[in-house]
C-alpha cells in the first residue's frame, strides 16, 4: 500500500474550496488537542460553513492562527475581531486569530458507533462542563490514558451533578386516560435534576429492594418536611413543593422507590439536609 501525504496547507485549501461551494466536509482527526471530546485516528468531524452564531464562545471552529497554522479548536473568548482559541486537550496553550480567519464550524463528531451532533446533550455537556483549570485537565487526561471507559463514565456523572438544570423540582404526573378505571391509573415521577437519573441507575438494584410500605413510610415523612422547607424564605431557592404525593394513594413500588432514592440523593450527594433522622441500613 502506498500512502500519499498531503501538506496541511494544501489539504485545508481544498477543504475551503468545498466549503465555499456550500458543501459540508467530513475529515478524519489526527491531533490529540481536542481530547477527550474528539479522539485522534478513530473520530471524524464534519465541517460546515459559518452562520451568524458560529463565532461564539464554546463553538469548535476551523481557523488559521496568527502563526499561519490551520487548527480545529474551541473558541474560548471573542473580543471584537480577535478570537482566542483553546483545544480541550491543551492545558494552558491558547491561540489567537482574526475573526476573518475563521473559515468553518464543526457541527458533528463521528465516532465508531454513534454520531454526536451540535446541540445534542453530549455535545452541550462537553461545551459547558469541560474543565477550564489546567490542573483538572491534567488529572483527567492522565487517568484517561489508562482507564478511558470507566473514568469517562464517572466524570459524566460528576458533570451531570455539577451542571444539571434546576434542582429541587419534583412532580408526580398521571399517565394515561383520566377516564380509566382507578386500578389502571399509572403515575410517573418527574425529576428536573439530570444528575439524579445517572446516579439512580447505579443504585437501582433488585438485591437492595425493601417493601413498598417501607418506601411509602419514609416518603411521607420526606414529602411533609420537604414541602415545609419550601415555605421557608432561606430554603425556597432549592425546595419546591412536591406536587401530587398524597397519603393513601397507591403510587406503586417503582415510583415510591425512585422518590425515596431522590431524597437520599439530595441528602447524600448534594449534601442538603431534609430530615433530622435518616433511614438506616440503606446501601450505596
Amino acid at each position: 500500500m502506498v500512502s500519499l501525504i498531503i501538506p496541511n496547507e494544501i489539504f485545508f485549501l481544498h477543504i475551503l474550496e468545498e466549503l465555499n461551494s456550500f458543501h459540508a466536509v467530513k475529515i478524519p482527526v489526527k491531533g490529540s488537542s481536542m481530547l477527550p471530546f474528539i479522539r485522534p485516528l478513530s473520530d471524524e468531524i464534519e465541517l460546515t460553513g459559518l452562520n451568524e452564531e458560529s463565532i461564539t464562545k464554546g463553538n469548535i471552529v476551523l481557523a488559521r492562527t496568527s502563526e499561519n497554522k490551520f487548527i480545529v479548536h474551541r473558541i474560548e473568548k471573542v473580543e471584537k475581531d480577535v478570537i482566542t482559541l483553546r483545544g480541550d486537550g491543551n492545558l494552558s496553550l491558547r491561540e489567537q486569530c482574526d475573526k476573518k480567519n475563521i473559515f468553518a464550524e464543526v457541527t458533528a463528531v463521528y465516532k465508531k458507533k454513534r454520531t454526536i451532533r451540535k446541540g445534542s446533550f453530549e455535545w452541550n455537556l462537553a461545551k459547558e462542563c469541560w474543565f477550564s483549570s489546567p490542573l483538572l485537565r491534567r488529572i483527567y487526561l492522565k487517568i484517561d490514558r489508562s482507564m478511558k471507559n470507566l473514568f469517562y463514565f464517572l466524570i459524566v456523572v460528576a458533570f451531570l451533578v455539577a451542571c444539571s438544570g434546576p434542582r429541587g423540582m419534583v412532580k408526580i404526573e398521571m399517565e394515561g386516560n383520566e377516564a380509566a378505571q382507578e386500578d389502571s391509573v399509572e403515575y410517573e415521577l418527574v425529576v428536573f435534576d439530570t444528575g439524579f437519573e445517572t446516579w439512580y441507575a447505579l443504585q437501582n438494584s433488585p438485591a437492595r429492594y425493601r417493601s413498598q410500605q417501607y418506601y411509602e413510610g419514609w416518603n411521607q415523612q420526606y414529602v411533609s418536611e420537604w414541602n415545609y422547607l419550601a415555605t421557608q424564605p432561606r430554603r425556597r431557592s432549592f425546595f419546591q413543593p412536591i406536587v401530587g404525593y398524597e397519603p393513601g394513594v397507591d403510587y406503586g413500588f417503582e415510583l415510591n422507590h425512585k422518590l425515596f432514592y431522590y431524597f437520599q440523593y439530595v441528602e447524600r450527594v448534594l449534601r442538603i439536609p431534609i430530615l433530622s433522622n435518616h433511614p438506616s441500613g440503606v446501601i450505596y
